[in-house]
Order: C-alpha cells, then sequence, then structure tokens
C-alpha cells in the first residue's frame, strides 16, 4: 500500500531531480574521510529572489530571500518546490493560493521561513495578549484548493499569519472572505504533511483541515489562535496521524476532530497520540468548548501517550447532544474512539476537576433527573493520576466529581519536563510560547515507560523520501518528547 502510495505521488508531480549541489571527497594514506552536502529537490526553473507575486512555479533557491509583494499562486497541475534556508517575506497581507502542489522542505540547520518584514517574537511574561503582533495577522496564509493533491511542509517555520481574506482576493472553493486560518487544506484524496515545523501566532484555527489524508508530526505549536480557533481542526473526511507535537499557549484545543461536512465522502478517523499540549484553552469565550483534545460530530480515532498540563479542560469526547451559547455539538462516533494513557497536571483544583470534563449545564440530566448516558470522556484506570478510586459515589461521565482527594492532586504528579516552571506564577496561566523552556522529559518524570504502544500509525499519505512522511509510531513515553531521543526534536 506504501509503494502504491509513492507511486500515486510520483506521477502527480513532473520534472522533479534531485540535484547534489557539492560532493568533495577527501582521501589520506592514514585515514578517510568525506564531506557530502545535502540533496537538494529542483523542478523546473528557478524562481528569481527578490520581489516576488502573481502565478508562480519551479523552485525558490537555497539560502534566497523572496518578498511577497501581492498574492502568489500556484495553478492546477503546477509544482513550486522550496528549498532549505529559502526565506519568504510578506510585505503586507497576502495569501499564497495553492491549486497545484507546494512543497516546502527545510532542513534541521536550514528550516525555510515563512514571516512578516521586520517583525520580531514578543515572548516574555509582561508582553500583553491586547499587544502582542502574534495575534494580529500581519499576513495571509496557504490556502489550497480542491485540486491541490500535496501539502508538504518540513522543517518550516511559519510566523505572524492569520489576516482575513478580502473580497478583493481570489476566492478558491471552500473559503470565503474574512476566514483567517494560517493553513487551508480541503482536498479529500490529497496528501497534507507537516513534520518537524513552527507554527506561531495566529488569529483562528492554525490549521484548518476540511477534508484530506494527513500526517502532523513532531511540530511546535505557540500562541495560536486569538478569542478562538484550534490548532489542528479537523473537518468531514480527515484521515491521519498527529502525534509528537507540542502545543503551548493555544485559545482552544490542539487538535480537534470532527466529522461535520463533506457529506459522503470519507469518515473522519484521526489518531491523536503522544502530544504535549500545555496551557491551552483560557482564551475561548465560550464555555466547555475544549482546551486540549476534542472529539465531536461523529468523528472516530484513537487518543494514547497525550501529556496534558494546565489547560482548561482535559481530554473531551462529546458522548451525548449538547448545545452551548447556541452552537449544538452532535456525539462523537463513541463506539469507534479508544483513548487512555493521559497524563494530566494542574496547579489549580479548578483544572483538576476538569481533567475530565465536565457538562457546564442542566441539559445532561435527563427525563426524572436520570443522568444521560456516555456523557463526555471517561476515566481509564491507565490515566495518570489514576482517579477512578476516588470518584464520588454515583459518579457518570460528565458529572463534578469535585471531592477533597480529588482536590488533594493539584499541584501534584508533575511531570518534571527538564525546564519549565511548574507551578506557575499566574493563573489562569500565561505562558504560551516555548522559547526558554524546554519540554523534554528529565530522567525519573512519571510519565517515562507509561505509554501505550499497542497499535499502529494509520499512515494514509505516502512515506518516505523528500516528498514523503516520517512517520514516528507509538511511543513507550507519553507526550511529545521520549527519553531514547525519538519524538519532537525541537
Amino acid at each position: 500500500m506504501k509503494k502504491k502510495g509513492r507511486s500515486n505521488l510520483a506521477n502527480q508531480i513532473s520534472g522533479i531531480t534531485i540535484i547534489m549541489v557539492a560532493a568533495v571527497m577527501l582521501f589520506s594514506c592514514k585515514k578517510n574521510t568525506s564531506t557530502v552536502s545535502s540533496a537538494y529537490v529542483q523542478v523546473g526553473q528557478n524562481v528569481t529572489a527578490g520581489n516576488v507575486s502573481g502565478t508562480i512555479k519551479g523552485t525558490m533557491l537555497a539560502n534566497q530571500t523572496y518578498n511577497i509583494t501581492g498574492d502568489v499562486i500556484i495553478n492546477a497541475g503546477d509544482t513550486l518546490v522550496i528549498q532549505p534556508g529559502a526565506q519568504i517575506i510578506f510585505q503586507g497581507q497576502y495569501n499564497f493560493w495553492i491549486k497545484g502542489n507546494l512543497f516546502s522542505l527545510g532542513s534541521s540547520s536550514a528550516p525555510v521561513l515563512f514571516t512578516y518584514k521586520n517583525q520580531a517574537k514578543q515572548d516574555s511574561y509582561s508582553v500583553p495578549f491586547s499587544s502582542d503582533p502574534a495575534y494580529t495577522g500581519l499576513w495571509g496564509g496557504l490556502w489550497c484548493d480542491t485540486s491541490c493533491n500535496n501539502l508538504v511542509i518540513k522543517w518550516t517555520n511559519i510566523q505572524f499569519a492569520g489576516a482575513p481574506i478580502s473580497a478583493a482576493q481570489p476566492p478558491i472553493a471552500g473559503a470565503s472572505t474574512g476566514d483567517s486560518y494560517n493553513i487551508f487544506f480541503q482536498n479529500p484524496k490529497g496528501n497534507f504533511i507537516l513534520e518537524d515545523s513552527w507554527l506561531y501566532g495566529g488569529t483562528d484555527d492554525a490549521i484548518r483541515l476540511k477534508s484530506g489524508r494527513f500526517s502532523v508530526m513532531r511540530n511546535t505549536f505557540e500562541k495560536g489562535g486569538g478569542n478562538g480557533g484550534d490548532q489542528f481542526n479537523v473537518k468531514g473526511g480527515g484521515i491521519g496521524d498527529c502525534a509528537y507535537n507540542l502545543f503551548i499557549g493555544c485559545a482552544t484545543n490542539g487538535p480537534k476532530a470532527s466529522d461535520k461536512g463533506q457529506p459522503g465522502s470519507q469518515q473522519t478517523n484521526c489518531n491523536f497520540y503522544n502530544n504535549t499540549i500545555v496551557n491551552s484553552g483560557y482564551r475561548m469565550v465560550e464555555l466547555g468548548r475544549g482546551g486540549s483534545i476534542n472529539y465531536e460530530e461523529g468523528a472516530r480515532g484513537m487518543a494514547f501517550n497525550n501529556l496534558i498540563v494546565n489547560c482548561r479542560f482535559g481530554l473531551r469526547v462529546v458522548g451525548a447532544t449538547q448545545s452551548y451559547l447556541g452552537n449544538s455539538l452532535v456525539v462523537a462516533d463513541t463506539a469507534h474512539i479508544q483513548y487512555g494513557n493521559t497524563f494530566n497536571y494542574s496547579d489549580s483544583v479548578a483544572g483538576v476537576n476538569q481533567f475530565y470534563p465536565v457538562t457546564p449545564d442542566s441539559s445532561a440530566i435527563g427525563v426524572g433527573g436520570v443522568p444521560t448516558s456516555g456523557l463526555w470522556t471517561r476515566p481509564q484506570s491507565s490515566d495518570i493520576p489514576n482517579i477512578i478510586s476516588l470518584l464520588p459515589a454515583g459518579y457518570y461521565a460528565g458529572a463534578p466529581y469535585a471531592s477533597a482527594g480529588i482536590n488533594a492532586l493539584a499541584g501534584k504528579n508533575n511531570p518534571m519536563f527538564v525546564n519549565f516552571p511548574l507551578p506557575e506564577a499566574s493563573t489562569p496561566v500565561s505562558i504560551a510560547y516555548a522559547s526558554g523552556f524546554n519540554f523534554r522529559l528529565q530522567s525519573n518524570s512519571p510519565a517515562v515507560g507509561k505509554g501505550y504502544t499497542g497499535f499502529t500509525a494509520l499512515a494514509t499519505v505516502p512515506v518516505g523520501g523528500s516528498f514523503g512522511a516520517n512517520i514516528t509510531q507509538p511511543g513507550s513515553d507519553i507526550g511529545a518528547y521520549q527519553i531514547n531521543g525519538q519524538g519532537n526534536q525541537h
């Protein structure tokens, strides 16, 4: 199956060659050493560095600077490759409209950069949300039409995106004026791969996957969304894996799965595993809408080995029709959702009492005061801490469970990051960035060795090579960073 996927991908992209830019072999009678540079991908003609706008295709060259002075369009059937170290600097609220294929192929030593002119990050405790440029939307985003077969982003830094689409900009299917996603993908048969990259800032969803096959692995998401927005919002027909990502400071959730939209397409099926989610859910203005991981509206999948720290709500599986401030939410496909081995930590009693989200209104109670079955997430014995023995008599999923024993868990079971302040100084928590911190686990962390590895990635996208995914299977340590060095590399 994987071999067939790679063949299909090769057939979609013509004229691509691999160029070795330098290969120097040094020999000596005493020792043999060699220095070989990385191979760069080349397709078609080079895109000239400098000011760029309008229709383009070919290759943006390594270590060159491209100033985006207007909307960029990649036509259906065309391909744009971006080599390592290229810098794409937006001069205004412009977008990439991708009707063909885009491959942003950075490297660990030379990431590709998408950013706004002369804009620096402002990561400190003293910068308030209202004046932080991360939440402004200084340029638009990467917008894929239904004809985009491949959006592949590797070792790429995407900063300060999220400006809304204006009425004057060229529309694509499925997008409308005012939408403000950093990345938008929607081809049910297409491939979206995001790995080893950084997404910083935004005004709504960092990624809206309306449909398609995906692999989202080993990325860092910071300061996502203004007063709402998920970092990875999967809608109807999205199928794939989201794993080993660090999410910090999300307005709402890190990853979310819903089967809303795309009638008649494949069912949304998302594996969310080995992610670390920190300080999320506090900017969402609507009550009960999530704060870490979310399954709703007919979605299915697996959620294991996720590390959730100081989030407003824990893992949320909607198990009955609910309504929050006029937003109707439909039950997830609970018969086909598996979850467990979740590590929960909170500084506060309020946070502990939302490890398993509590229904915020009376609609959870059926006729005669009998609890509606299947509400929200059920505690698992594999979770850390295991609160099952502490639950009050008559507890049902979705009910309040505050008790003296459970409340005493506030500030306990510290996951022991290498460098991050727990407990945190402010409530609600305010650190929304990763700079200066190290979310790897100390060797004696209680999350080490507590992961579940009895399943495999869905692996729905092509695998291997420059254009395919590098998929990391479930890890034995909970969270995005593994003691053996696998997982997130940031």
